[in-house]
């Protein structure tokens, strides 16, 4: 990755880059000498800090579902109705494909692919506990008669498949943003979650929620919209 300035030899540069080369080159083609290299910095400086890569890629998934968490803590601090808060959590997840994009697919293509034992209780406990945010305002929709699902478990995991996965497609220098992504898909999932004649002007929820997302404390300089396109998804 020719062109790259040297970065401060701090635990979140090393995760910044360490998160670049496995989503440009993937895990098993990622060096810890050569993340070194890039930060002008001792291979033997990155195994003080982390001890091995395995253990890196640990820590770029809880550092990138504590990015998650705080955003859905500040959703649900702001938006007071189920309806604007799975909007909300829908471009979330999308966004972070943007923005958080080098860290999204070293966590949702590669994480799974190279974790046993332990690790991957620690890692299925992370998804479940973030699943439930989605799972509960579900519920709480179902509750207040604003939305419609026989099984809410079932309709956050169709959510998760249809955010998780745009890294498959997703480009962000494409013609489509992210924004007009997440209202789709938004559009698309409501009109099967809310029931007849609960609608109000989804148009205007949808744009509340993503600007309240955007709004969120800790997001990174990718808030600033940044085209994507579709491509065909792959198997």
């Amino acid at each position: 990755m020719p062109g790259r300035s040297p970065r401060a030899s701090s635990r979140d540069a090393i995760l910044r880059v360490f998160a670049e080369h496995v989503a440009d080159r993937g895990y098993a083609d990622t060096s810890l000498g050569d993340v070194a290299a890039e930060l002008n910095l001792s291979k033997g400086t990155i195994v003080h800090h982390f001890g091995n890569k395995e253990a890196l890629l640990r820590e770029v998934h809880v550092a990138y579902f504590s990015r998650r968490f705080a955003e859905a803590d500040f959703v649900h601090a702001h938006l007071g109705d189920p309806v604007s808060r799975l909007v909300a959590m829908i471009y979330a997840l999308l966004a972070a494909h943007r923005d958080d994009r080098a860290a999204s697919l070293a966590c949702l293509r590669e994480l799974v692919r190279y974790f046993d034992g332990d690790l991957t209780d620690y890692v299925r406990k992370q998804r479940v506990r973030y699943t439930e945010i989605v799972v509960d305002i579900l519920r709480a929709g179902v509750e207040q008669e604003l939305l419609h699902t026989p099984d809410p478990q079932m309709t956050a995991l169709q959510v998760f498949g249809m955010c998780n996965y745009a890294w498959t497609w997703y480009r962000p220098e494409g013609p489509q943003t992210v924004e007009d992504i997440a209202g789709l898909f938004a559009h698309n999932v409501l009109a099967g979650l809310v029931p007849d004649g609960a609608a109000t002007d989804l148009d205007d929820v949808i744009t509340a929620a993503i600007e309240t997302v955007r709004k969120a404390p800790g997001r990174s300089a990718g808030d600033a919209p940044t085209d994507g396109d579709l491509l065909p998804t792959t198997p």
